[in-house]
């Protein structure tokens, strides 16, 4: 069942798995759709259920993996082993931060989605206000949880080695042929809520900081830009959730023949 309004995040009422396929319903009717570090595959189960045609990737394949769909073993930090525009929809939730490069995955979602394809991002919001003061007073992200793990094996250690704010996975997507359609977040932290007061003298600094770029255009960019960043899912969500849809028009970086990165 649909679940939505500001107390569903206040009080966490809709799981998170839900408001993926919310989001995907929102942005698309169905279609062919891959999950990039699927895990399980839960997530794609609850896709298959919702009428969409999913793909399950990962580097490995666990022993309770869900076969209920075809399933891809695949490295994300490297080329990725479809043809061009393979896809319609493209769902990497909790995964981008242990890539290595995710730079180039955003990069190869591009080259396999289809014209007008969307892409989601899930992430941990490094901009809710917990976690801000937890950088400033200790100097890494409380989903970090402690400092990067030198030691152990597996991905990282399994901790999250390549965390990205907001701002940096905008440039990412903007600069490489996606459009951001909607950033938001399903479940808000009681912990980050309770530093609100802060919230205007946060407004207060962003605005001016936005205030010094002089290029016309990116000041019309930084308008929502803010409006994203001031929001009350990106000051107070858990979780961030970029859904951008494939624009060729957005893209900055190419091959000197000039053929697309």
């Amino acid at each position: 069942m649909k679940k939505s309004g500001l107390w569903v995040k206040v009080f966490n009422l809709q799981h998170k798995h839900d408001y993926i396929i919310d989001l995907f319903k929102r942005a698309s009717g169905g279609g062919r759709l891959l999950e990039a570090g699927a895990r399980e595959g839960n997530i794609s189960k609850k896709l298959l259920e919702n009428g969409f045609t999913p793909i399950a990737v990962d580097i490995n394949m666990p022993e309770n993996a869900i076969r209920e769909f075809p399933w891809v073993k695949a490295n994300l930090n490297h080329g990725l082993p479809f043809k061009d525009k393979s896809f319609d929809l493209i769902s990497c939730t909790n995964t981008i931060e242990y890539l290595e490069d995710d730079l180039h995955f955003i990069r190869e979602s591009y080259r396999i989605l289809s014209d007008k394809g969307k892409l989601l991002i899930g992430t941990p919001n490094l901009l809710n206000l917990q976690s801000r003061i937890s950088l400033c007073l200790t100097g890494f992200f409380r989903f970090s949880g402690r400092p990067y793990d030198e030691l152990h094996q597996g991905v990282f250690g399994e901790r999250r080695w390549n965390l990205r704010s907001y701002y940096q996975l905008r440039a990412h997507l903007h600069r490489n042929g996606f459009r951001i359609i909607s950033a938001s977040s399903g479940e808000y932290s009681n912990k980050a809520m309770l530093f609100f007061p802060l919230s205007l003298l946060i407004y207060l600094i962003t605005h001016r900081a936005f205030n010094k770029e002089k290029d016309p255009v990116q000041r019309e960019r930084n308008k929502e830009i803010l409006r994203h960043v001031m929001s009350l899912d990106l000051l107070f969500g858990k979780y961030l959730y970029l859904l951008a849809e494939k624009d060729p028009s957005y893209l900055k970086h190419r091959w000197p023949d000039g053929r697309n990165v």
